[in-house]
């Protein structure tokens, strides 16, 4: 401001070696109010009226109340940390080991549980059947499995074989059958799919019709299967 009036003054001076009044280039009034009001925006403790003085009391309580000024919170990504891809920082890691640790705690809490062996003879429900297991009579090899005792069902006159009606009584047999033979009877030509045994190849019955088809009978030979193991010819010696 004081070069600003210095160099008015010096404007007037010339003006008025020129004949000019030096009083008509004077700066104007304005001029000082504006650099005064300026002046007192560039004091920060400057207030331009009594609601601001006001407003700076009632902050200056709060700020005392609370024992000084409080710090505003400004987010800045720069403390997070910075991890290329497929890197792991310390958070996760640390989650990892709480996730194992927590993995093993479980696996280490003893189960409580019961073992039972249960058979088909354990059972009690209702209308459960006993099997009964036939085997070869030479090598003791497992060959018939039954719900019924086929030393109790009839017999044929012809070969005195044990005849098992199939659509009544459950069965499965565990023999390779073989091929189809051709007998002479009184009333024609008998035809007889035979099956053996897996082990000693020992005929053990026959089927009239092929394995892949329905019959009504299947047959077993006389002294073919023994009830016991124990009772084969392998076993006696």
């Amino acid at each position: 401001l004081k070069s600003v009036g210095v160099r008015a003054r010096r404007q007037a001076r010339g003006r008025a070696s020129r004949g000019a009044p030096a009083a008509c280039f004077l700066p104007r009034p304005r001029c000082r109010a504006r650099g005064a009001m300026s002046a007192m925006y560039l004091d920060k403790n400057a207030v331009d009226n009594p609601d601001e003085l006001k407003e700076l009391e009632k902050f200056k309580d709060k700020d005392a109340k609370k024992g000084g000024h409080a710090k505003a919170r400004v987010e800045d990504d720069n403390w997070r940390a910075r991890t290329a891809e497929g890197e792991l920082t310390l958070a996760d890691l640390k989650r990892r080991q709480r996730e194992a640790m927590n993995e093993e705690f479980e696996e280490s809490q003893q189960k409580r549980f019961k073992i039972v062996n249960f058979t088909s003879e354990d059972s009690h429900l209702a209308g459960e059947k006993k099997l009964f297991s036939l085997y070869c009579s030479i090598c003791g090899e497992h060959a018939v499995a039954s719900e019924v005792d086929c030393s109790k069902l009839p017999r044929r006159r012809t070969d005195r074989a044990i005849a098992i009606e199939e659509a009544v009584h459950f069965h499965k047999k565990y023999a390779n059958f073989g091929e189809k033979i051709l007998l002479r009877r009184r009333n024609g030509v008998e035809k007889q799919f035979r099956f053996y045994c897996r082990q000693c190849r020992q005929p053990l019955g026959y089927r009239p019709s092929p394995p892949t088809e329905t019959a009504k009978f299947s047959y077993f030979f006389d002294k073919a299967l023994v009830s016991e193991q124990s009772a084969a010819v392998a076993f006696q010696k």
